[in-house]
Order: C-alpha cells, then sequence, then structure tokens
C-alpha cells in the first residue's frame, strides 16, 4: 500500500523538469547570443577607431611625396585607406566610407589633406552601418550606423 501511495505522488512531477527547461533555455540562449552581438559590435566599433586613428597619423605624417629608388609613394588617399583597412583586420561596414581631408580641430572639411602645412589638422572618418548576424532573433535593427573619425595636427615634413 505505502509503494502504491509513493508512486500516486510522484507520477504527476515526471515532466515537470522538461518543462521548466523548455521555458528557461530559450532566454538564456536569447540572452546569451545577446551579449556575443553586442560585444562583436563593440569590437568593430573599437576597430573603426583604432584603425582612424593609425589612417590619420600616416597621413598627418606623410603630407609631401617620398621618393626612394626612383618610387615615389606616400601622400596618395589611397595610401591611407589602405592602412585603415590594414588597420580594421578584415572587418568590414556595410555602405563603408572612408574620408581623408584637411580640417579644422573640430574636423570640418577645409579641403585636400595633402594641402595640410605643419600645425593643421588632417581628419580621417570612417562611416558606415554596423550589420548584426541574426537582428531578428534578437529583436534588433536591421543595421546599426557606425562614425569614427580622428583627428590630428599635421607633421612638419
Amino acid at each position: 500500500m505505502q509503494a502504491t501511495a509513493r508512486k500516486l505522488v510522484r507520477s504527476p512531477r515526471r515532466g515537470g523538469t522538461l518543462v521548466e527547461t523548455a521555458i528557461v533555455l530559450p532566454l538564456c540562449l536569447l540572452f546569451i547570443l545577446g551579449v556575443f552581438e553586442y560585444s562583436r559590435y563593440l569590437m568593430v566599433l573599437h576597430l573603426c577607431t583604432n584603425a582612424a586613428r593609425e589612417g590619420c597619423r600616416y597621413a598627418t605624417s606623410h603630407t609631401e611625396p617620398v621618393t626612394v629608388g626612383g618610387v615615389t609613394s606616400g601622400n596618395a588617399t589611397a595610401d591611407v585607406t589602405n592602412t585603415v583597412t590594414a588597420f580594421l583586420a578584415g572587418q568590414s561596414l556595410a555602405s563603408q566610407s572612408i574620408q581623408v581631408y584637411e580640417s579644422d580641430s573640430l574636423g570640418n572639411n577645409l579641403g585636400t589633406w595633402t594641402n595640410a602645412a605643419a600645425g593643421q589638422y588632417v581628419c580621417v572618418k570612417i562611416t558606415g552601418n554596423f550589420t548584426p548576424a541574426i537582428p531578428n532573433f534578437l529583436f534588433m535593427p536591421s543595421s546599426l550606423p557606425i562614425q569614427s573619425q580622428s583627428v590630428m595636427a599635421c607633421e612638419g615634413n
């Protein structure tokens, strides 16, 4: 009689753990994927900031062309763009744009960056859209705008 009573008490709780897991597991996965996606956004934002700074550093020290062994290089916008792209470490933004120009201390465009004299400013600006890997699952927008810029005083070449 006692064994039968135990069976009656235990049998209604058989699927309780399965139901609890079915409720909690999707919420935990959603939270973990959200943390990963936000971390990836911060990583891309940090990479863009570093790439803009390194591109600006290159531009401020290469406003005049350099000729070594008969090969002239240094002050082309493509060289600055290549430097920025290298520091992006393979990450790119949708509709990515890299601008290099002479600016004031606030980053307002004043003209061609190769015309900047010592003490004047050069700005490198990266704009684009970050695209999340799984935006619909995380209830996120399909893209987030990113803009990074760096302004540095030009060195005397």
